[in-house]
């Protein structure tokens, strides 16, 4: 009898114990930003990466750490505006396993991104990505092999034409 009884309160820890994970990993970013203020959000293994506006309309690249409290914010950036390109970049810490680089345009024109930084011989390329804004276009460029160091950032339309050229220090 006791070991049905032990059977069976392990089996009730156990399936509580799943439950409460699994509700606590489903959420997305509700407990730290408000659904109208996210312009788009990409679900990684290490976290989420968010790019939202806040109430004096200022762009801002997060990304957000998955733990059994729910999400917490381990880094943000704002946007640095040129002309109609909103560009954020976030470095690798201890708490972000990647550097992420972001360009939000409004530029219809605008088909591609390419990111390079000084020092690396790898050019980062980034597509649209769909985001909740249908005049915004989101690229986004993560890679562990990024520093976040003097950034070029070269824009290009669909016949490879540059239409913006941004070197960040």
């Amino acid at each position: 009898m006791k070991d049905h009884f032990l059977t069976l309160l392990l089996t009730i820890t156990t399936g509580a114990t799943i439950f409460i994970f699994t509700i606590t990993n489903n959420h997305q970013t509700i407990a730290v930003f408000d659904d109208d203020d996210i312009l788009f959000e990409h679900q990684t293994i290490h976290g989420n990466i968010v790019i939202s506006s806040n109430t004096y309309d200022e762009l801002s690249l997060s990304f957000l750490t998955r733990d059994f409290s729910g999400m917490k914010q381990a880094g943000v950036s704002l946007a640095t505006p040129e002309d109609d390109i909103f560009f954020m970049s976030l470095p690798a810490n201890d708490d972000i396993p990647f550097t992420t680089h972001a360009v939000v345009s409004l530029n219809p024109d605008l088909q591609e991104i390419i990111v390079m930084e000084s020092g690396s011989k790898i050019a980062h390329q980034a597509q649209a990505k769909k985001t909740t804004c249908e005049t915004a276009a989101v690229f986004i460029v993560s890679s562990a092999d990024l520093t976040g160091d003097d950034v070029l950032i070269i824009g290009l339309d669909k016949e490879g034409a540059i239409l913006v050229e941004i070197e960040t220090p």
